[in-house]
């Protein structure tokens, strides 16, 4: 039988030498050699309703258009049974919701039985099904969710190996760009981060701000949270201008992208400088919402470029032919390049 864990530390492996174009997966139990399969069979759960709805389709469809590339190269060669088998995909929809994706995953390991699980998108949804990761003992890997520190992470679960960022990663690199925004414009100084209510956002935005003091760039004068459901955020935003910002850092998520964007333009607030990060800005929602005028000037974060990689640039060019646009950049290198770990 394959040891999950030494499976787990050949994919580390590769994460290594693929230089942070990030891969996981959830290793639901291992293949037995004595059984008679035609299919290797892989379970996860996405968004597809709720406040994440819009990011959870997307990795679906990566996902989607990686189980195709697999399964047009022959499948997965496995071994102990001396063939290749296709990938078969099942998955429910968590509807954005944590304990109900905890739920979907303990059923897609009792009742459908796959042989592997994929994870969710998020680091709320992520950390959600850690129970039941724990209860069966699988080691995963997560990509798309952060946690504060490398140490918590070892506290949180045993199973769990961690290739994104963490929160300290992800503040330092928020610093670090707004550093050099100042460098190159000293004139701007004041510095205001909202962000919504998530695992993933509140830690963010605490060690963006902690980095910030920590190496004094700059002068942090206002700092502000709201739910990630909220639908009316301009007292937040009117009392935000108030502090004169000339640099906003909007730590977004998911829909609320949609709220806070349009109304301070509504308000007519427009920093000198503005900062949005998150996946909520980069999903063809935000684009097809929003017009040039509304979208203009906005600065956006991406981990990914699929001209410095053939491979993101196959996804890329699958992707637009599909769909007709261009993928949310997550879904290049968190999402595509690692699932293809899967067929390594």
């Amino acid at each position: 039988m394959v040891s999950r864990r030494a499976v787990i530390g050949v994919v580390v492996v590769v994460i290594v030498v693929i230089a942070g174009l990030a891969g996981y997966m959830y290793l639901s139990g291992s293949l037995n050699p004595q059984a008679t399969k035609d299919h290797i069979s892989v379970g996860f759960t996405v968004a597809l309703s709720g406040p994440l709805s819009a990011q959870g389709s997307e990795q679906l469809r990566a996902y989607q258009i990686c189980a195709d590339y697999i399964n047009s190269q022959g499948g997965v060669y496995v071994a102990e049974f001396g063939k290749r088998l296709p990938l078969r995909i099942t998955y429910y929809d968590d509807s954005s919701d944590p304990s109900k994706a905890r739920s979907l995953y303990e059923q897609l390991i009792t009742q459908d039985k796959v042989d592997f699980l994929w994870p969710p998108f998020g680091t709320g949804i992520g950390l959600g099904i850690i129970p039941v990761v724990n209860k069966y003992n699988i080691p995963i890997i997560l990509a798309t969710q952060t946690i504060a520190t490398e140490e918590r992470l070892k506290n949180v679960s045993q199973n769990i190996y961690l290739t994104f960022m963490t929160f300290e990663h992800v503040g330092g690199m928020y610093a670090a760009v707004i550093k050099k925004i100042i460098s190159d414009r000293p004139e701007l100084r004041r510095i205001a981060i909202i962000y919504a209510e998530t695992d993933s956002t509140v830690g963010w935005a605490t060690w963006t701000k902690k980095a910030l003091e920590e190496q004094r760039i700059g002068e942090v004068v206002f700092t502000a949270s709201y739910p990630l459901t909220a639908t009316d955020v301009r007292g937040l935003l009117l009392r935000m201008a108030e502090a004169r910002p000339d640099i906003v850092l909007a730590l977004t998520f998911g829909a609320d992208s949609y709220v806070v964007i349009p109304q301070m333009r509504e308000l007519r607030i427009n920093p000198k400088v503005l900062i949005m990060t998150g996946p909520g800005a980069s999903t063809r929602d935000f684009y097809t919402r929003f017009d040039n005028a509304t979208r203009e000037g906005i600065i956006y974060w991406t981990n990914s470029y699929p001209d410095l990689d053939p491979v993101l640039k196959s996804f890329w060019d699958t992707y637009v032919s599909k769909y007709g646009y261009a993928p949310v950049p997550d879904m290049q290198g968190l999402v595509y390049k690692s699932c293809l770990i899967f067929k390594a």
